[in-house]
């Protein structure tokens, strides 16, 4: 993803920031705004004193003949699901997430992370098509004895320090059923090149997120309830 200047983030961006910040307690910035697609999207120094400087890329397999089904049948009035059944590759995560990374939509962001000076790159991965949700899910979800699907470790490019996995993201089941927004209980798994998989649940509100692709879907909320975090790293005008 790549923002033009003065642009805030995208929302999906924005969850994935968000998500990152309680893992790691960091604040992020936008770091590609009026840089296009030669910066990645975001940039963090590590609260520790130490200085340690954090970069990352959000971003999807391509999935352009997706969205433009989504939009025609929006415009229809139609439901935006997806149907269909793949190969679930038992035991094959590993080599699945291995393949993926070395797609060229992967190596042209891991190549925007190598190219900029930094103590951690990470990458952060989201599924638009069936397919890449499928596996994503089961990299973070729990089985019905409370335990992930075994996989074994990914082999990183060299520099790359962190690959996140996008997961299951659903409403919170304490929020009331009336609201169609609220709290979304997000699911993660993340790859560290030195300590291997971990897996978070983290809460992210609807409320500090933009709002959604309008080709996609309506916002049903009220104009002005909405509040993103001012990402920003130019000082606000006086």
């Amino acid at each position: 993803m790549s923002n033009a200047a003065g642009a805030k983030a995208t929302r999906e961006e924005e969850i994935a920031f968000l998500a990152m910040e309680q893992v790691l307690g960091v604040d992020i910035k936008l770091a590609d705004a009026g840089a296009g697609d030669k910066m990645p999207d975001g940039s963090w120094v590590y609260p520790d004193g130490q200085e340690r400087h954090g970069i990352v890329e959000v971003t999807s397999p391509p999935a352009a003949s997706l969205m433009v089904r989504w939009a025609r049948a929006k415009k229809a009035g139609l439901p935006q699901t997806e149907s269909g059944s793949i190969p679930l590759r038992l035991n094959e995560l590993a080599q699945v997430c291995d393949e993926m990374l070395a797609a060229d939509w992967a190596r042209e962001n891991i190549h925007k992370l190598l190219a900029q000076p930094a103590d951690e790159r990470h990458l952060f991965l989201f599924g638009r098509r069936h397919e890449e949700e499928h596996y994503f899910f089961r990299l973070s979800d729990l089985d019905d004895d409370g335990k992930t699907e075994p996989i074994d470790d990914l082999v990183l490019p060299q520099g790359i320090s962190d690959v996140w996995f996008r997961g299951r993201a659903r409403l919170d089941p304490d929020q009331p059923r009336d609201q169609p927004v609220g709290t979304m209980k997000l699911r993660l798994a993340r790859f560290h090149a030195e300590s291997g998989w971990h897996r978070y649940v983290v809460r992210i509100e609807d409320r500090h997120l933009p709002t959604p692709n309008r080709h996609i879907t309506d916002d049903r909320v009220p104009a002005g309830w909405r509040h993103p975090k001012d990402r920003s790293t130019r000082p606000a005008d006086d």
